[in-house]
């Protein structure tokens, strides 16, 4: 009995494009060609190696990918500025969470919307400051005390 060997054909490195079978976009098969696509084309003495590099600074910003920075001023409209200290105050609450977690440290975050509701993380410990009559009273006149200053404590 004779064996037959099915032979498939493997290409003798990855290749770099999106088509589905694996094979360069041009249909050969040298394997050489991808590595062109792959590497950036270094100049020779006789070319100048600025000449690229000047699309690549021209390229308007907002195309970059990346954070956006934003001018820290009040927000006027209101949709927006309830948003906004939704995801900072949940942001916020993280990072408390993270410092008491990762460094075994009491924390108590106070955060009170511009509607006057108080958010609060607190670890065990200063539990009893934000649940007791006592804590919640020293808050509440905390609220409802005069802003003669406006800079907050401790800087």
């Amino acid at each position: 009995m004779t064996a037959k060997r099915i032979q498939s054909q493997v290409p003798a490195r990855p290749s770099s494009s999106s088509g589905t079978d694996g094979a360069s976009g041009s249909g050969n098969n040298n394997p050489d060609e991808h590595i062109d696509k792959k590497f950036k084309h270094m100049p020779s003495d006789g070319e100048d190696e600025d000449e690229d590099d000047e699309e690549e600074e021209d390229a308007p910003k907002s195309k970059r990918a990346g954070r956006r920075k934003i001018n820290i001023e009040y927000i006027e409209e209101k949709g927006r500025r309830h948003i906004t200290f939704s995801k900072r105050k949940s942001g916020i609450m993280k990072k408390a969470y993270e410092l008491s977690t990762l460094t075994g440290t009491q924390v108590l975050l106070l955060v009170v919307s511009e509607t006057g509701l108080v958010y609060t993380f607190t670890t065990p410990k200063l539990q009893p400051l934000v649940t007791q009559p006592e804590g919640k009273n020293l808050i509440q006149s905390c609220l409802h005390a005069p802003d003669d200053d406006a800079a907050p404590v401790g800087d």
